[in-house]
Order: structure tokens, then sequence, then C-alpha cells
């Protein structure tokens, strides 16, 4: 009896569990343009769009801006907004993508299964509420879910690898500046 009762805890804790183990590869962070920009290092009221679960990020990009010579000042004429936004994925087979996350439901996370995440940071430059110039960065990253990932959990971590994507980004904007 208490074997039967073992495995009808055992079962569902294998399958919880393997929601949780989960490893991500990024992909190289491109930008759509570079144009010169005539704004440069100096007083500037720095604005963040869509960071309301991103504090650590968000801290980490204020960071490299200040860093490499911008000033904050709530007053200034100028204003560069960071924008973060998430893009829904395209997948190119759908099917296949739903057909993995059952079978990594079935099997108990021995399957890994496959999500995709895409973002964009874009670094909008505004003079007295004109905007001035515009830059666009892609992100995206490949997370595996699964038992068998446990192994890359430890350097691939999700978070770690989407908050140094957006420095990443951040340092790149900074370097065309």
């Amino acid at each position: 009896m208490n074997y039967k009762i073992s495995i009808k805890f055992l079962i569902p804790l294998i399958l919880i569990s393997s929601l949780f183990n989960c490893a991500a590869f990024p992909d190289k962070v491109i930008s759509k343009e570079r144009k010169t920009l005539s704004m440069g290092k100096e007083k500037v009221r720095i604005v963040f769009t869509g960071f309301y679960r991103y504090d650590d990020e968000k801290n980490a990009i204020l960071e490299v801006l200040l860093k490499e010579g911008f000033i904050l000042d709530p007053n200034s004429n100028l204003e560069l907004e960071v924008i973060l936004q998430k893009r829904e994925p395209a997948y190119r087979y759908l099917w296949i993508h739903r057909l993995n996350f059952l079978l990594t439901f079935l099997s108990g996370g021995f399957v890994p299964s496959h999500i995709r995440t895409e973002s964009t940071l874009t670094f909008r430059y505004s003079n007295l509420g004109e905007v001035e110039k515009e830059f666009v960065y892609d992100m995206g990253m490949d997370q595996w879910r699964g038992i068998p990932v446990v192994i890359f959990m430890i350097t691939h971590w999700p978070n770690k690898i989407y908050k140094e994507q957006l420095i990443e980004a951040t340092k790149l904007e900074i370097k065309e500046i």
C-alpha cells in the first residue's frame, strides 16, 4: 500500500520538477539600423518602459549607461527612452512544437521541450519631446525544459542569459554614439 502511495506522489513530483529545469541558449544580439546620432553623452532624462518585471535588468542597463558618461537629470530637455518589448515567437512548424510539449509532459520531463523567446530593446532619443532617432535591437533565445537539461542549468539559466543580452545591446548602442 505504501508503495502505491509513493508512486502516486512521485509521478506528479517528477512532472512538476521537469517544468522548473530550464536552460537557455542565446542568439546574437543584432540591430536593424545604425546611424550617427547628434545626442552625445551628456545630461539626459532616462525613462524605462516595459521593465515592470525586470528591475535587475533595468538597473544593469542604467549602470552601464552611467559608467559610459550619461548624467541623470530629471529636468533635462534630452530624453533617452529604453523600451523592452516581448514578441510572439514564430515557430516554423507549430505542430512539432506542440507535439514536443506533449511528449515532455507524458514522459515526465525525460524528453526536453523547446520554447523560443524573442524580444526587442529600443533606444529612443528625444529632444523637447520630439523623437530624433530610434534604434532597435533584436534578441532571442531558445529555452529547453526537462530533466536532461539539468546539466546546462548552472551556466545557461534563462534570467542570466536575458540580462546578458540586454547589457550587450546597451553596450552596442553606447559604442555607436
